[in-house]
């Protein structure tokens, strides 16, 4: 295999990842309808993952390749997450934000991964692309590290009021 073709194949994780973490999102959306802040923040990182995608599925049919249709490891692993994180509990918004805060960093150390091999193979419009949606990624993850100790409180505050 190509190194072409090897980044095509990580680009095409990556799309993958997007379309997963859309439905993740679409579900902890509905969790955080008493939060305001917290709620428009996940609605926007909602229309952003969505432009994440296009950016990704741009980059690699600027490559020659077309985006694959199925999904795959990531994709898998993002369902074992947003399993792990939907159990109807009293914590489920200390376990969407944990499990949101885990997937934002995953999706930045791909973003990095990705902007390297593109710039080792000369695709500094690609790099540029995908630096943008790292940045996008960084911001979201520092937001949830902002709200998870007030998330954390605030579920123990409800265990206390209902135990």
């Amino acid at each position: 295999m190509s190194s072409r073709t090897q980044l095509i194949n990580w680009l095409n994780d990556a799309y993958a990842m997007e379309q997963a973490l859309e439905e993740t999102l679409e579900r902890h959306v509905k969790d955080v309808e008493g939060d305001p802040e917290v709620h428009a923040r996940i609605q926007q990182h909602i229309e952003e993952t969505r432009g994440q995608a296009e950016v990704v599925k741009g980059c690699v049919e600027s490559l020659g390749g077309k985006v694959s249709g199925s999904k795959n490891a990531f994709a898998n692993m993002f369902g074992a997450l947003q399993g792990m994180a939907n159990k109807p509990a009293k914590d489920t918004m200390v376990k969407n934000a944990l499990a949101d805060y885990a997937v934002e960093h995953f999706e930045i150390a791909c973003y990095k991964a990705l902007i390297e091999a593109s710039r080792s193979l000369g695709e500094e419009a690609i790099a540029g692309k995908l630096t943008l949606v790292l940045r996008e990624e960084e911001a979201m993850a520092r937001f949830l590290e902002e709200k998870l100790p007030r998330t954390v409180r605030s579920s123990l505050a409800a265990a206390e009021h209902d135990g």
